[in-house]
């Protein structure tokens, strides 16, 4: 039935091309342009949209106008204006028509689009029919279609589909229940999984390996005890158990052996007994892998599966034998094609974090891919080269990456990924710190990095410098600092003059270019002037002229920084450690004192309220004076203590302070010191009076 609706489908789409499709497609493809072909869309999306808003046309117009948005959808145009149209063509009665409008909804809409909502009905209505192909359109459509808040509407009937005696149904609905775990992974339904890995079919077998492969990866130790289930169904495959249509020129379903191959990496990671289980099938994979590897039509898809089982063994608990098979299958895949060499040193990167004693004596054979034409297999053997280079072939490696770095067809890419990989082999094995600093030297001059800003091994190297006092670093680095503004020895040599210089010399050379140099270089630049003054002395009249213009400079970094650098430079001396510890305690001092001056004005200034506090008469109940700040309404307690609201200034109701000799609070009397405990608490409690509604509110 499938069959008979797919010839269907191909005859009414040769016999139903009008004049007018046809002359939109040669229109597109004699177009020479993109200029010209985007007229052509334009054209035919405004001739599409009057057409949409017409009141009626007939079924074949209407298909016709949807395969047109396919083709616009094809080319990269926005063809969302015909969704309703596609829709309203999925609800059709005919097998045709309806499969046209799925494909079209399903291409222009997103998962969880509202306008998605509108297919839910029929889609309902579709699963439920007695047609095969109306149930296999709809399942399909589900999956392309259906977001995070129609799940629960489809879910049932899906888990029912499950069973269906069609293989083809089984097989779509166990597609559609990967989509809905990647749209809900906290919904799993394992039994489900397990029947569908144990279903009779291989198709709908090899259907649910990605579900395992997704819940493996988030949760390995949970699916642990199935190790035995997918060591069986591998076993199966090598040994070509299943049916021909799964092969690919006579190899034994690849794709299904990736899968199982990426379930088993996962769960049998660390785990010495399920490695030991496993070990067995993984012998018989690499051994067909590795003889169907030279047979030319079969050739790709044993790669892909010697690839998968290497990296398989390398991942889950070493075993010795495995380890030196994947030895000598990576020397293999070395000696062959691009993508060979390309997988063998992606294999030898992680063979070397791995088992690095034993992929020693390869490293010097992956020097000759370093001069390769193919940009990816030059990044790999970088890659392999620092995490695989020791002590002893450190000069060789390091060598073979500078050369790589003056070629004039090094990449930006590749000259990163160089750059990384000698500092870190530089950092890890370098004999002594002038070595690496050479090395980093050495990047410098060779890289092609961008001059306007410190590249990171600049930031390296100045890091590096300025931990460590080897007068022979320093020395080095004095040498290599030339006056130039083209380079990123500029940085250095800017960065050097501030720690090393002791005159004004090189400074003065500096500040008549600061003129052609970018912001970050002018801020490099005036920091290490003002560590330069701080060693030496005050700038030069002419060299503070220069400086002054900076002052009022666009950036507050530059301002900053010329601005201190000013101060600092028109002070008479310089000051040492004494000095400037006497400047700073006078300094403090200062500051102290007006902290003391501004303390008594506010005393002064809270003083009227003490008053106020005595002036007040006392309360058992310690009501509080309440202010409305927003209309200045001020309540206080009268003098029967009920209290008095009035619209005037506090100082209508304090009496000023008018005379010097005015009565002065009297000291605390000794006994009232007596009932007074050592925790400052009173030991003479104060009655409480029960506490009422008002009492709740105010508080």
């Amino acid at each position: 039935e499938c069959s008979c609706g797919a010839g269907m489908f191909m005859e009414a789409v040769v016999s139903t091309q009008s004049t007018g499709f046809k002359k939109f497609v040669k229109d597109v493809a004699d177009s020479k342009t993109k200029y010209e072909e985007s007229l052509v869309m334009q054209t035919e999306i405004d001739n599409l949209k009057k057409e949409i808003k017409t009141a009626y046309s007939t079924s074949l117009v209407q298909h016709e106008r949807l395969v047109k948005l396919i083709y616009i959808h094809m080319l990269g145009y926005d063809a969302t204006f015909g969704v309703i149209d596609a829709i309203k063509f999925a609800q059709q009665s005919s097998l045709f028509y309806k499969r046209v409008g799925y494909l079209v909804s399903s291409l222009l809409l997103d998962p969880g689009r509202e306008e998605s909502l509108l297919l839910c009905c029929s889609l309902q209505k579709d699963l439920n029919s007695e047609s095969v192909v109306e149930q296999s359109m709809a399942l399909t459509a589900i999956c392309q279609l259906m977001g995070k808040d129609t799940i629960s509407a489809f879910l049932p009937t899906i888990i029912r589909k499950l069973s269906h005696p069609k293989e083809i149904i089984r097989k779509k609905a166990i597609d559609v229940m990967y989509q809905f775990l990647c749209e809900q992974p906290e919904q799993t339904h394992d039994e489900r999984y397990q029947k569908a890995l144990c279903d009779p079919d291989a198709g709908v077998m090899i259907s649910a390996l990605p579900i395992y492969l997704k819940l493996t990866r988030e949760q390995p130790e949970k699916y642990r005890h199935m190790v035995k289930a997918f060591t069986d169904i591998l076993m199966q495959i090598v040994e070509g158990r299943l049916h021909q249509s799964f092969n690919y020129h006579s190899f034994p379903a690849p794709w299904a052996q990736v899968y199982l191959l990426q379930i088993l990496k996962q769960v049998g990671s660390n785990n010495k007994q399920l490695s030991e289980e496993m070990s067995h099938v993984l012998h018989l994979v690499i051994a067909r892998a590795s003889g169907t590897m030279t047979t030319p039509p079969a050739a790709d898809a044993a790669v892909a599966v010697l690839y998968q089982v290497c990296d398989t063994i390398l991942s889950i608990y070493p075993d010795h034998d495995l380890v030196l098979l994947v030895f000598r299958r990576i020397d293999e895949l070395l000696q062959g094609s691009c993508i060979k060499i390309f997988l063998g040193l992606q294999l030898l990167e992680k063979f070397c974090k791995e088992q690095p004693t034993i992929a020693k004596p390869i490293i010097p054979k992956v020097y000759q891919y370093a001069s390769h034409d193919c940009e990816e297999i030059q990044l790999a053997t970088a890659r392999v080269l620092r995490v695989g280079v020791t002590s002893e072939s450190l000069e060789s490696a390091s060598q073979v990456l500078l050369d790589l770095l003056a070629r004039d067809t090094c990449s930006k890419v590749v000259e990163e990924a160089c750059c990384t990989a000698l500092a870190e082999m530089g950092k890890k094995h370098s004999p002594t710190p002038v070595w690496y600093v050479s090395l980093l030297l050495k990047i410098l001059q060779r890289g092609s990095s961008n001059d306007k800003e410190p590249s990171t091994i600049l930031n390296m190297l100045v890091s590096f410098c300025t931990s460590t006092t080897d007068p022979e670093v320093r020395s080095l680095l004095q040498a290599h600092s030339d006056e130039t503004t083209s380079s990123q020895l500029s940085w250095l040599s800017i960065w050097a003059l501030g720690r090393y210089d002791t005159h004004f010399t090189k400074a003065t050379w500096w500040i008549e270019r600061i003129g052609d140099l970018s912001d970050n270089q002018k801020i490099w630049l005036l920091d290490s002037m003002i560590v330069l003054v701080s060693r030496v002395g005050a700038l030069p009249p002419e060299l503070m002229s220069s400086i002054q213009p900076y002052c009022n400079d666009s950036s507050p970094i530059i301002r900053q920084l010329a601005v201190e650098l000013t101060n600092l430079s028109n002070l008479d001396t310089r000051f040492n450690e004494t000095d400037a510890l006497s400047a700073l305690i006078s300094e403090l001092g200062k500051s102290a004192a007006c902290d003391i001056e501004n303390t008594t004005a506010h005393q002064q200034f809270l003083k009227k309220f003490r008053k106020r506090a005595n002036v007040a008469p006392q309360r058992n109940d310690m009501e509080a004076v309440s202010t409305d700040i927003s209309k200045q309404r001020i309540t206080v307690p009268g003098k029967d203590g009920n209290p008095v609201t009035s619209w005037v200034s506090y100082h209508e109701h304090i009496p000023e302070e008018t005379s010097a000799n005015e009565k002065q609070e009297p000291p605390l009397s000794q006994p009232a010191l007596r009932n007074v405990n050592t925790w400052g608490k009173s030991t003479n409690p104060v009655p409480k009076r029960p506490t009422t509604s008002s009492d709740q509110a105010k508080c």
